[in-house]
């Protein structure tokens, strides 16, 4: 399936974050969240030796973001989000997908994150990119208050090496 988001554009591009996406980031972040991340959370992330953020563009514009950071052989999805109008296309799975693919070449096993439990659509794109619930954190998110699930995906190795501690990732 081919889908062009701009005309004459219909190639995605998969580029390590840098300062002159921050602008195009907060601004998806602002419109995707009720307690956004600030320009200097992005900022502190990509200062971050650990941190591998991602942005995915439709030409040169930014279409949707990932933040994560490595943590021995676990990456840690901390934010990721696709740009309001760019939703319901398919795009965030292509885009968790080509982002998934360079990881072990990072030397990341395991990757993790949280989402709430509420956001069944990106509860949807997570499993169906292999990811399952592996626990609830109580009371995680503060505005709103919600609960958050705690989401697991094996790079290497079977799941059930990962949640019955024989990995290294959740001991």
């Amino acid at each position: 399936m081919r889908i062009e988001l701009q005309p004459g554009i219909s190639e995605y591009t998969l580029r390590e974050m840098g300062a002159g996406h921050l602008d195009a980031v907060v601004s998806i972040e602002r419109e995707g969240f009720a307690d956004p991340w600030q320009e200097r959370d992005f900022e502190d992330a990509l200062n971050r030796r650990n941190s591998y953020c991602l942005v995915y563009l439709n030409g040169k514009r930014v279409v949707a973001y990932a933040v994560g950071f490595f943590v021995a052989n676990e990456y840690h999805l901390a934010n990721l989000a696709v740009h309001p109008a760019f939703r319901r296309r398919g795009l965030g799975g292509r885009f968790l997908e080509a982002m998934l693919k360079g990881l072990p070449e990072r030397n990341a096993d395991v990757v993790t994150l949280e989402v709430r439990v509420s956001n069944l659509s990106a509860i949807g794109l997570y499993r169906k990119t292999g990811f399952r619930t592996v626990a609830i954190r109580r009371g995680y998110y503060t505005s709103p208050a919600e609960d958050a699930l705690v989401m697991l995906k094996a790079l290497h190795g079977r799941f059930s090496e990962w949640v019955n501690g024989k990995g290294t990732a959740l001991r």
